[in-house]
């Protein structure tokens, strides 16, 4: 009898202070775990992938509108512009991948199925997306030449899905024997950019690529480093990564 009190006395005491839990199957509020149960089980994170490319997306869409943002302010993410200095542009690409961040916690705060980026993921995204802004010119030069170089793309019109148009690739090949002048292609790329959001998103997703092959994983194996999620290409199909030749 003195056991069987000592053991009640100390259940209660373990008690003391706990949410009140009734026979019912709801789970008290805070104990309620966030994010997919099945990752959570299994410790695989979400793929920062989408985030990065929709930020991508988002920059071709800002330098196509010159800069202009739906609530009416301006900012600049066209590393070409002269008159605008790097660090504001990668200022400004920052600034895109945090809302993004910040706007994907914030559905996790609502949502429990969501989870929120770790501070690793969110350093990751941030620095991708500033690294890709950053050489956009150049990179966007590389896929070009990447598609030129892959004679079946222009056989069978399937320029659009690397997020690039016949114009520009007939510019690259010939110049203004093409007949257009550079102005006129960049002009035409605008438009296209703002009215096709997949290609777009199939430019971002080739730029991404193209940044992650020649930039990041060469400076990772240099510093013996590794970032959240690693570097693995695994967000285009087979047929671009072999034309853009990532891995």
């Amino acid at each position: 009898i003195v056991k069987r009190a000592k053991s009640a006395l100390t259940r209660c005491k373990s008690t003391r202070g706990s949410p009140s839990i009734d026979n019912s199957d709801e789970t008290p509020k805070h104990n309620k775990k966030k994010g997919d149960s099945v990752r959570n089980a299994t410790g695989i994170r979400p793929s920062i992938h989408p985030t990065t490319i929709n930020c991508i997306a988002e920059a071709l869409l800002l330098r196509a509108k010159g800069g202009k943002r739906g609530d009416d302010t301006v900012i600049d993410i066209d590393i070409g512009k002269k008159d605008v200095q790097p660090l504001q542009i990668a200022m400004n690409a920052g600034t895109i991948a945090f809302d993004a961040i910040k706007q994907r916690n914030n559905a996790a705060a609502m949502d429990e199925t969501t989870d929120i980026f770790n501070p690793g993921e969110a350093q990751t995204i941030s620095g991708r997306v500033v690294g890709v802004v950053m050489r956009m010119r150049d990179l966007e030069q590389t896929l070009i030449e990447k598609v030129n170089e892959a004679n079946w793309v222009t056989k069978y019109g399937e320029e659009e899905s690397f997020g690039v148009l016949k114009g520009e690739c007939r510019f690259a090949k010939t110049g203004e024997e093409s007949g257009n002048t550079a102005e006129e292609v960049e002009k035409e790329l605008s438009e296209m950019l703002k009215l096709n959001p997949l290609l777009r998103m199939n430019r971002a997703e080739c730029l991404l690529a193209l940044f992650i092959a020649s930039v990041e994983q060469p400076t990772l194996e240099k510093i013996g480093q590794t970032v959240s999620g690693g570097s693995m290409i695994d967000f285009v199909d087979g047929d671009r990564i072999e034309v853009l030749g990532v891995a």
